[in-house]
């Protein structure tokens, strides 16, 4: 998403309030600088960001000035937008993933960061304590690791003929690391083989997807980075032209017409920050904010998906399931 769509977003959020919740600020008044980077584009979570606040109460033209950076399709951006949000000099930062958090804490160390989604951040070297942080960032994981086993199994219950799965995942992401590791040893536990496919830029994806095939994968695992996010419908066209289902991680992606996913609510994960944002302009540290894990995780299919691909979603499966796209 480009600066020009977020700066529409913060506008369109201003104008949908009512009359008396608009307008310049009173003298005197404090304005907050909420600062945001997204690794890639999300408009979806600048929408649930801006307006979960305006339910706190802050009201861009009154309460609240937003600056808004995306990386778009340019990963290697992060650590110069990081420093221009820095200089802006905002009482808070939003982030998600590992390489913003990392752009943002080489760029500042005392302004609050609030992750909306990270990995392990003890694993990560962000924290040395999910209850008391110890830095400058708090935030919400995303549990991609955690449930790395559960994604296997489900999948193994929509294609229970599988003896072979992949999984393609980004090399310099290190929660996709642990994702391969968890998904290797539920693998083995699960008696089947597990075919790695390590992608570091777009055009990796492709050929990647072909090895899978070729090495007879039944199943494609996606591992959630903005790699893989930003490229999510080559990846969706790329398996429904090797009749190859695949298990994403979020919901997006099953609504522009991936197959299955399994994984926490974007829009709820900023919904979730706007707390810890409301609490931090009102004086909260760092430390007193918690590493929180996600409250629950959403499996979405789409039937659509599965019938092009000649599969039959089974009952339990569907009974299960939080979105169902016919």
């Amino acid at each position: 998403m480009r600066r020009r769509v977020l700066v529409a977003l913060v506008t369109g959020a201003a104008v949908a309030w009512p009359v008396g919740a608009r307008g310049q600020p009173q003298s005197g008044a404090k304005v907050y600088g909420v600062a945001v980077l997204f690794p890639a584009g999300d408009e979806p979570g600048a929408r649930q960001l801006i307006e979960a606040l305006a339910a706190r109460g802050y009201v861009p033209q009154r309460n609240v000035t937003y600056h808004m950076r995306a990386a778009g399709q340019e990963t290697g951006r992060l650590p110069r937008l990081a420093r221009e949000l820095v200089a802006q000099r905002p009482d808070v930062i939003v982030t998600a993933t590992e390489p913003a958090a990392r752009a943002l804490t080489d760029a500042t160390r005392e302004i609050p960061i609030v992750m909306a989604v990270i990995g392990d951040p003890v694993a990560l070297g962000i924290t040395q304590s999910l209850a008391r942080p110890t830095g400058n960032v708090t935030g919400f994981t995303s549990g991609h690791e955690t449930i790395a086993a559960k994604r296997l199994e489900l999948s193994l219950e929509v294609v229970p003929a599988a003896r072979v799965v992949a999984l393609l995942w980004v090399s310099t992401n290190t929660t996709n690391r642990l994702s391969m590791e968890r998904s290797h040893q539920a693998a083995a536990t699960l008696k089947v083989g597990l075919v790695s496919l390590p992608v570091a830029v777009a055009e990796d994806i492709p050929p990647a997807i072909d090895k899978a095939q070729k090495e007879g994968a039944a199943v494609l695992l996606v591992a959630a980075d903005p790699l893989t996010i930003r490229n999510r419908r080559t990846i969706i066209d790329e398996c429904l032209l090797r009749n190859l289902p695949a298990m994403h991680s979020y919901a997006l992606e099953v609504r522009d017409g991936a197959l299955i996913s399994y994984g926490s609510d974007v829009a709820e994960d900023y919904g979730r920050v706007a707390g810890y944002v409301d609490r931090i302009l009102k004086g909260a540290k760092i430390a007193e904010l918690p590493f929180q894990e996600p409250t629950r995780f959403g499996l979405s299919i789409n039937l659509r998906t599965a019938q092009a691909l000649g599969l039959t979603i089974p009952p339990s499966i569907l009974a299960r399931a939080d979105e169902v796209i016919e």
